[in-house]
């Protein structure tokens, strides 16, 4: 005999989506301020100002994506396996959960060593001289990326499309 799956008080629940909300919001906050300095970087003219954006975009990523997006990712995870939606239930969670662990993975092992690279590149540099690295504009790419992802998310959170996967059917019948 299946028991019924465990959920959250309605107490819990709420802070529950109080902190996964918060770090959500705080990872595209993050995402948006290193938008503005990787604009910096890539546009100024002024080598102290690009070597100050670089080191800027290393210590808010160096300290906050991390912590940030494993709060997000682990609190969507709370979340989902303490309501009705479960964790792969429903289409859009699943989507939700497989966008998030992507992303995540992308901050550990992709962009946080990017900006540890530019940022030694921007250290080594001489005063008054632009770092070469930090003037690609494909540095643009994992802003372009992740805000995607996030505003994805977002819709797929609000609209909930596509109904119950095909183990959310089997479960409930």
């Amino acid at each position: 005999m299946r028991r019924p799956p465990r959920t959250l008080t309605p107490r819990w629940r709420k802070l529950v989506l109080v902190v996964h909300v918060v770090s959500s919001l705080g990872w595209l906050g993050i995402t948006l301020v290193n938008a503005v300095l990787t604009f910096t970087s890539v546009f100024t003219e002024d080598a102290r100002r690009q070597h100050a954006a670089i080191l800027m975009m290393d210590q808010i990523g160096g300290y906050l994506l991390v912590p940030v997006s494993l709060t997000a990712l682990i609190s969507g995870v709370v979340l989902s396996l303490g309501t009705k939606w479960g964790l792969i239930r429903y289409k859009w969670v699943a989507i939700k959960l497989v966008l998030t662990l992507i992303a995540t993975g992308l901050t550990l092992f992709s962009l946080l060593p990017g900006l540890r690279e530019l940022a030694a590149a921007a250290e080594s540099t001489m005063d008054g001289v632009l770092v070469p690295s930090g003037r690609r504009v494909d540095g643009f790419y994992p802003i372009i990326v992740s805000s995607t992802m996030y505003l994805t998310m977002t819709v797929l959170s609000v609209y909930k499309p596509g109904g119950k996967t095909a183990y959310g059917r089997r479960v409930t019948a």
